[in-house]
């Protein structure tokens, strides 16, 4: 079971460290991805769906936070696996599902919302496969 307390420490770590990102570009050219990192974007990473989803694969929650802190190097060196578009009432969404391996059996997936010219934000939970 999830501890709250554990979760809300390790939610405000990485909050405090990834802080140098905020308002900085994400950008995959390759792919003509490309967001302001944002608070949206902390909050999905730490969301307990995201970290639940990270534990169900077999890592721990403070797996998930530590390699989260390297959300912009994950995202830069990530393939895009699935692509989407959403029409929204106010706004037209750019879907990306996106995969990066870290270790043989370990691999960092993202969930990509970009619309306008550099609105956008990114989810994260870890995986033991890549597909």
């Amino acid at each position: 079971m999830l501890d709250r307390k554990q979760l809300e420490l390790l939610r405000n770590d990485f909050r405090k460290a990834s802080g140098i990102y905020i308002k900085k570009m994400f950008e995959k050219s390759s792919n003509g991805i490309s967001f302001k990192f944002n608070r949206r974007s902390m909050n999905k990473i730490g969301c307990i769906k995201s970290v639940q989803k990270s534990i169900k694969n077999g890592f721990e929650p403070e797996d998930h936070f530590q390699v989260a802190r390297s959300i912009k190097q994950l995202f830069e060196e990530s393939q895009v696996v699935e692509e989407h578009y959403e029409s929204k009432p106010n706004r037209f969404e750019n879907h990306y599902l996106c995969v990066t391996k870290i270790f043989d059996d370990v691999y960092a997936w993202m969930n990509v919302i970009t619309w306008g010219k550099d609105e956008g934000y990114i989810g994260f939970y870890l995986s033991r496969e890549a597909e």
